[in-house]
């Protein structure tokens, strides 16, 4: 059921007053799940604390559910230091350009350390696999082994999977990936990794390549375990990226042998095997052993960002398939000067991040600087995300996703141990509110 923004906005306001009228606790609990919904997840934690009925009705899988299909993604950045400094936080909410002009707000609320929030050990390296769902999947990874948790950073919740061995010897590729399935709804990690006779760098241009075999190993959420599939990859040579999730499917881009051009991979989380997938109309490239074109998503449409147009041609593409698994929908739908960016352009390394109404694009270049297209002047431009009051020389890189915040609990999967904080979460956020 819709209710008027009038409804929404003034109980928002008293609400978050503390004077929630009598008419509003009389209303039929689907409505009020429905105006609650809609507010802010702070605001929504603290109406948790207001009476049993409501903390029941909110903690409710109904409810969940439902904030789940109106949540908002927002961007989510990790960055990190040299000295293996890391911090996790909200750098904006409002689809409103005006804010963007020099930099993204930062949710002050919404700051956590990834190492002190899940324990992690000292000499682990982290890196962010995704977001589905409310559900942030982290890898610290070290030289001896990998350690993935999920989490959900508004419930401040987590749980950690069996550590994985690291293998080093003749592995050219080691990666993950984190999804949802599209009929079954179950939530997957996929590990991958290729073994072969030779280096990546070698196995790259040599055209007497043998892979030795594709290995991976999915962990459902709620199983307590990892298991191996059949090695059915198509490739014969190696993926160069893979994770991107879309559809219930992962993606990543693939070089089947050193003469072939490099084509998307797409695995299926449902049947958990590899189905054919169309490119753009164009070559993807290779350059100095490294792929200039990188996979993401934009608006909801799988992209490619083309890093090694000439200038002529604008210097820096972003391919979009605006019906997915379409081929003939590719678009060739923003094309701008390299230049504006980096001297080194072309072939320099950017990513998509979000797209606005309005046709403008937040992404990121070599994962150090982000710069924002308007799409009406057709300019670019750098802004900050990456400070936190600190000096903006000190964090030198950064990775992002879009994370729409739920209330999904890490608890609901059966044989999941589940490390909670949300006690002392709510009453630091109480405090807050009350200020």
């Amino acid at each position: 059921m819709d209710l008027p923004s009038e409804i929404i906005t003034n109980t928002h306001i008293k609400i978050a007053n503390a004077k929630t009228p009598l008419i509003l606790m009389e209303l039929p609990s689907e409505i009020i799940a429905n105006i609650l919904s809609r507010l802010p997840w702070r605001t929504i934690i603290s109406c948790k604390c207001v009476c049993k009925q409501w903390d029941k009705l909110l903690s409710s899988p109904e409810f969940v559910k439902f904030h789940r299909s109106v949540s908002t993604p927002e961007v989510l950045v990790l960055q990190a230091d040299p000295i293996g400094r890391y911090l996790c936080k909200f750098v904006e909410r409002e689809d409103d350009f005006q804010l963007h002009q020099h930099g993204f707000h930062s949710d002050q609320g919404m700051k956590f350390n990834p190492k002190a929030f899940i324990s992690s050990p000292a000499g682990y390296r982290i890196e962010m696999i995704g977001s589905v769902d409310g559900l942030l999947c982290l890898q610290y990874n070290s030289k001896i082994d990998d350690v993935i948790c999920v989490c959900n950073p508004i419930m401040r919740e987590y749980t950690s999977l069996p550590r994985l061995a690291r293998i080093v010897e003749s592995v050219n590729f080691i990666h993950y990936g984190f999804g949802v399935s599209s009929i079954t709804g179950q939530y997957k990690v996929v590990y991958m990794f290729q073994k072969s006779v030779q280096k990546v760098r070698q196995c790259l241009v040599s055209e007497n390549f043998k892979c030795e075999f594709y290995d991976y190993l999915i962990y459902t959420l709620g199983t307590g375990y990892w298991r191996s599939i059949p090695r059915n990859s198509p490739f014969g040579l190696s993926h160069l990226s893979f994770g991107v999730f879309l559809n219930g499917n992962l993606h990543g881009l693939v070089k089947s042998s050193p003469e072939s051009a490099i084509s998307i991979s797409c695995f299926d989380l449902e049947d958990e095997s590899f189905k054919p997938f169309s490119p753009p109309p164009y070559p993807l490239r290779l350059v100095w052993f490294a792929c200039c074109d990188t996979l993401g998503v934009l608006d909801d449409c799988l992209c490619i960002c083309d890093s090694t147009s000439s200038i002529d041609e604008g210097g820096l593409v972003f391919w979009t398939m605006k019906e997915y698994g379409v081929k003939e929908s590719w678009t060739r739908q923003f094309v701008f000067l390299g230049t504006q960016i980096s001297p080194s352009f072309p072939y320099d390394v950017v990513y998509p991040i979000k797209g606005y109404k309005n046709g403008d694009i937040l992404f990121s270049w070599q994962h150090q600087m982000a710069f924002y297209y308007n799409n009406r002047t057709k300019t670019s431009h750098k802004v900050v995300i990456c400070t936190d009051n600190l000096d903006p020389r000190i964090w030198l890189c950064f990775k992002t996703v879009l994370h729409s915040s739920s209330f999904l609990s890490l608890k609901s999967f059966g044989g999941e141990i589940v490390i909670s904080c949300a006690d002392l979460w709510t009453k630091i956020l109480m405090r807050r509110s009350q200020r």
